[in-house]
């Protein structure tokens, strides 16, 4: 099994009993990882009970300020020096199979000296709603606004999504809620510390990092899991967010401003639908989003 060439890193801020949850779950799974990070930037008194109450003993535990980029930058820097690094969220739902499914496609396409790192495919109920029809219409993807395929970032710097996958695919970029590195692959690189505390996007940014380096992400359709939605998506501060970190991916990468403009009013459509449809909150979001575009035409 590749996890006893592996370090896993596990950042957590105040879930003091989700954390608890997975790493119990992977003592169940018998998953026996060469190194074990977990770095906290809680600010309650519930992170203590992650060392006394994991039934894993050998956890490296550090405590660091709030930020996901940074636990994963300070992680990096401690961990030992190992074949592979895994970064996975406090919250995600493991099948029992997860890793015996990442074994076998790492053995498959492992030696690609192409590939830099793994994927893991996340299921969620199926659903066509008139919003992600209105993602999804076509014309969008011919004007390189939103893919529709699976894992690949258009030229507005707006990305699809990694869900339900139904084949192994090789992607553009892949989401630090569970995925796998090389380590020789990448330990020349950092994630970027300057997407504040959340990091929205940061994952984006590192895979975009890689691919100027001509380094592959390969997907797998068998690996599965599951991820609750714990970001509230629908506050102003979010709204303003995801526009602010996702222009300065397309400042960095020298993508389409105008197209990523398009794709920023088809956002606030978005939210504007949910705000009309079923959901009065997202009316934060769209203000967000407003006023993140207007700040960012004043400055550029």
């Amino acid at each position: 099994m590749f996890t006893n060439r592996t370090s896993l890193i596990i950042p957590t801020k105040n879930r003091s009993s989700q954390i608890i949850t997975l790493i119990n779950h992977l003592y169940t799974l018998n998953l026996n990882f060469s190194d074990l990070l977990v770095i906290d930037s809680s600010n309650d008194f519930h992170s203590k009970l992650i060392m006394s109450e994991c039934k894993i003993r050998n956890i490296k535990y550090y405590k660091t300020k709030s930020s996901t980029s940074y636990q994963r930058n300070y992680g990096m820097s401690k961990m030992k020096l190992n074949e592979f690094i895994m970064f996975m969220d406090d919250d995600v739902v493991l099948f029992n199979d997860t890793f015996k499914k990442m074994n076998a496609c790492i053995q498959k396409y492992g030696d690609d000296k192409n590939i830099a790192g793994f994927g893991f495919n996340q299921i969620e109920k199926e659903k066509v709603t008139i919003l992600e029809k209105l993602k999804s219409f076509k014309i969008l993807k011919y004007l390189n606004i939103y893919p529709l395929s699976p894992g690949k970032v258009a030229r507005s710097g707006w990305q699809s999504k990694i869900l339900n996958l139904k084949k192994d695919i090789v992607g553009d970029w892949v989401f630090t809620t569970i995925c796998i590195y090389k380590f020789q692959e990448i330990k020349n690189f950092k994630f970027d510390e300057t997407f504040g505390e959340y990091s929205y996007l940061e994952d984006l940014d590192f895979s975009l990092n890689l691919m100027k380096s001509n380094k592959k992400i390969y997907l797998s359709s068998e690996a599965k899991f599951l991820h609750p939605e714990n970001i509230d998506r629908s506050s102003f501060r979010f709204g303003i967010t995801e526009i602010k970190n996702r222009f300065k991916i397309v400042k960095k990468y020298k993508l389409s401003k105008g197209l990523f403009l398009c794709g920023a009013i088809v956002r606030f459509l978005i939210s504007l639908i949910k705000t009309f449809s079923f959901n009065k909150k997202y009316l934060m979001r769209c203000i967000g989003n407003i006023y993140s575009i207007f700040i960012l035409h004043k400055n550029n």
